[in-house]
């Protein structure tokens, strides 16, 4: 075989060898600081009682995330740091309201709901959403504990998407069991969470 077919075949087992790992190491999706955006992310309290349940919602949600990518793409894990303004926090009714952010909450004390953990996915190409596993310590008045949470994320250009499901249970916060007449409600409340985060 001429000497130059063989260099010509020897280069192009190189290049494609650089190709190869230049795509392994392609990082797919975006990374760096998030900004939780409040107004289009979102926290629902959905809470059991016996005569069907009420719900609570706020938007005001704010917090940081920051992405990094591990073994060249193939993981992500994302610190997480968001905070809930619980006096933002509404069920449709005034006075249940006003009951809530005194006696349950007790927002004048403890005006935040605050959430620090870490977020871990491999999401492959990420073309479509996919699941991640969010595990961290959330505090609600004075009480810390570890929670542990799955989560759906969508990956955009410059932010995520993230919806995620979960149980609290008040007693475990030491918060009492709301109750007016014959409601009297009870655990465990069921938490919907959407958050959009974006890039700067």
């Amino acid at each position: 075989m001429p000497r130059r077919l063989i260099l010509i075949g020897s280069l192009s087992i190189i290049l494609s060898l650089v190709i190869s790992s230049a795509v392994e190491s392609v990082v797919l999706l975006p990374v760096g600081s998030f900004a939780i955006v409040p107004g289009d992310s979102s926290v629902t309290f959905s809470v059991p009682d016996n005569r069907g349940g009420f719900t609570g919602r706020t938007t005001k949600i704010t917090g940081r995330i920051v992405v990094e990518p591990r073994q060249n793409g193939e993981e992500y894990i994302a610190s997480v740091d968001a905070m809930i303004d619980t006096s933002s926090i509404t069920t449709g009714d005034g006075k249940r309201d006003a009951s809530m952010r005194s006696t349950f909450l007790k927002t004048g004390e403890f005006p935040h709901m605050t959430f620090k953990g870490t977020m871990n996915a491999h999401p492959g190409l990420a073309v479509r959403p996919f699941a991640a596993t969010v595990h961290g310590q959330l505090t609600i008045r004075d009480v810390t504990r570890d929670a542990e949470f799955p989560t759906m994320v969508t990956a955009l250009a410059r932010e995520f998407l993230a919806d995620s499901e979960t149980t609290v249970r008040m007693a475990d916060y030491g918060i009492p069991y709301p109750r007016a007449f014959i409601f009297v409600a009870r655990d465990p409340v069921t938490v919907t969470l959407h958050i959009r985060a974006q890039q700067p």
